[in-house]
C-alpha cells in the first residue's frame, strides 16, 4: 500500500501538469488567423485589457491562451523580409484611396450627375470613418485610428476585404506587426496602376 500511493500522487501531479501546460500548448501551434474569405477587418484585435499585459514584444508561447491568442503582439516578426516591399506597396493603394477621396468631396451635385452618379465615381478601395477612436493593443494610451479601407473583390478573388488605418503605420511600420496571409497576398496582387487610372480618368472626366 505504501508503495502505491507514492505512484497515485505521481500520477495525481503530471495530470495537473498537463492540465496545465497543454491547453497553452494547443493554442500556441493551432493557426489563429480567421478563415479566408472571413468578413473581419485586418487590424481589429481583442481588448486592450487582455492585449495590452502582453507588452509590446513578442511574448513567449506559454503566455498564449485563448483570450488573447489574437493579440498582435503573436504577429510581431522581426524576420519578415517582405516588410518594406509590402509597406510601400500598401502605403501607395492607400494614397490613392485619400486622394479619390478628396476628389469626392470636392464634387458639386452637377460633376456627380454628369459622372452617372453615385455608383459611377465609387472607388475600387474605398474610406469610412468611424464613430470614436480605436486605441492601440500594443502600446498604451496610443490613439489607433477612426477609419477603414474597404474593398469589394470578386467571390473567386476572395470577395469583400477591408483594414484599419492603423494597420500600415502603427502595426507594421512602428511594431513590426505582420498581417494576414490574406491580406498579405490581397496588397501584393492589387493593381496600384490602374487602380490610379481610373481615378485619372473619372477626375478629368467628373470633376470641374
Amino acid at each position: 500500500m505504501n508503495m502505491i500511493l507514492p505512484a497515485t500522487i505521481g500520477v495525481a501531479a503530471i495530470s495537473c501538469l498537463a492540465s496545465f501546460l497543454v491547453p497553452p500548448l494547443l493554442v500556441a501551434v493551432a493557426p489563429f488567423e480567421p478563415p479566408p474569405g472571413t468578413h473581419r477587418c485586418e487590424g481589429y484585435f481583442p481588448d486592450t485589457e487582455v492585449c495590452l499585459p502582453l507588452g509590446t514584444k513578442r511574448p513567449p508561447w506559454f503566455r498564449k491562451n485563448r483570450a488573447n491568442a489574437d493579440c498582435p503582439q503573436w504577429r510581431i516578426d522581426p524576420k519578415w523580409v517582405e516588410r518594406t516591399a509590402f509597406t510601400s506597396k500598401l502605403n501607395d493603394i492607400e494614397a490613392t484611396a485619400k486622394e479619390w477621396e478628396s476628389i469626392l468631396i470636392s464634387m458639386t451635385a452637377e460633376d456627380l450627375d454628369k459622372c452617372g452618379g453615385e455608383e459611377a465615381v465609387k472607388p475600387p478601395v474605398w474610406i469610412r470613418q468611424e464613430r470614436g477612436v480605436a486605441w492601440s493593443r500594443i502600446q498604451e494610451g496610443i490613439i489607433a485610428g477612426n477609419s477603414e479601407f474597404h474593398c469589394d473583390r470578386p467571390e473567386d478573388q476572395g470577395g469583400h476585404i477591408c483594414w484599419t488605418d492603423a494597420v500600415l503605420p502603427m502595426y507594421v511600420e512602428e511594431c513590426g506587426v505582420k498581417p494576414s496571409e490574406e491580406f498579405i497576398s490581397f496588397v501584393s496582387t492589387f493593381d496600384v496602376q490602374e487602380f490610379r487610372s481610373k481615378m485619372t480618368v473619372m477626375k478629368q472626366k467628373c470633376a470641374s
